[in-house]
């Protein structure tokens, strides 16, 4: 039974229990030696990990995705937690619970059955035959419900994609309801396509990772071309339907540099990329609140990815 769980852990803890290895990293240190650097997870968050001592060994004992014991202790690396490894060793099938590893959402069912009746209230006829295959394709939902939105950051674990395409449907109804310019069946088909391609660019098993063809397409490009098979199917399907949408799905990362192979250029796309921009940073965010509140701190780490602390607002 695990017993010490990521988001209990503090400085000058010993740590002796189970986690999802994420990463692994074998690095050269200044005077030739090696050293194995590391990331383990569990259902509360993730903590990065350093071993030192037979490095290049005990890196061949486990590979990324098995869940491995971890003995060590808790120090502080450039205002980061981090584990002091001193053994890890790979777990059979049957020595852990699942459930301990991956978040998982109990109304899974629920969220999807409510997302749908967004889709299923699309007027355009093309535009509804189109999300109807998708939701009537048992291969693709299977995959779909079982999806995570990301990897680390933001909704990352299973259902997490439904979710949040349910929560960017909700606040595009609001904004549909601002601006009556908005063409709302384009967006909300937007909003089911526009991380569809992440199916295919992730694996969704104990640790989620980048596939092959995540890693060389990305899921802007294998969204495109779901849409796209998708779309030759269907008997007059109007082209300046399909570029409409297919730019929603090219341009929802916003700008250039943040993977976008064009900028958002139809007030669809834009808001598009807003809302999904806006739910994703508001589920994180919330996320680490929880986890620096469950640790008795008032401020976060540094979080790298956004440069900055999180205040949880706990104290005066």
């Amino acid at each position: 039974m695990k017993r010490q769980f990521v988001d209990m852990l503090q400085e000058g803890d010993l740590v002796n229990d189970y986690f999802v290895a994420t990463r692994k990293d074998l690095r050269t240190q200044q005077n030739g030696g090696k050293f194995l650097g590391m990331v383990f997870k569990d259902r509360s968050g993730d903590i990065g990990g350093i071993l030192w001592n037979n490095a290049a060994s005990v890196a061949q004992l486990f590979e990324v995705g098995d869940v491995v014991n971890v003995r060590g202790s808790i120090t502080s690396y450039q205002d980061r937690l981090q584990v002091r490894v001193d053994q890890v060793l790979p777990l059979r099938e049957g020595e852990y619970d699942t459930a301990d590893l991956v978040q998982a959402l109990e109304n899974t069912p629920e969220i999807l059955a409510k997302f749908k009746a967004f889709l299923e209230s699309i007027r355009n006829p093309h535009l509804l035959e189109l999300v109807q295959g998708f939701l009537d394709d048992e291969s693709f939902m299977q995959r779909f419900v079982a999806a995570a939105a990301g990897k680390k950051w933001h909704h990352a674990f299973p259902g997490g994609l439904v979710l949040h395409c349910y929560e960017m449907a909700r606040v595009a109804e609001t904004m549909c309801a601002l601006y009556s310019n908005i063409d709302r069946d384009v967006l909300m088909a937007g909003i089911l396509f526009h991380d569809a391609g992440k199916i295919e660019e992730m694996s969704h098993d104990l640790c989620v990772d980048y596939t092959t063809a995540g890693k060389l397409l990305g899921h802007l490009a294998i969204g495109v071309s779901m849409v796209e098979e998708r779309i030759r199917r269907i008997e007059g399907f109007p082209e300046k339907l399909r570029l409409q949408l297919l730019h929603c799905i090219l341009a929802h990362h916003g700008e250039l540099l943040n993977g976008s192979p064009i900028v958002p250029k139809t007030i669809e796309a834009i808001v598009l990329y807003h809302i999904d921009n806006l739910d994703a940073q508001a589920n994180a965010i919330s996320r680490v609140i929880e986890e620096t509140r469950s640790r008795g701190q008032a401020w976060s780490e540094y979080l790298p990815h956004i440069d900055r602390q999180i205040w949880t607002k706990d104290e005066i």
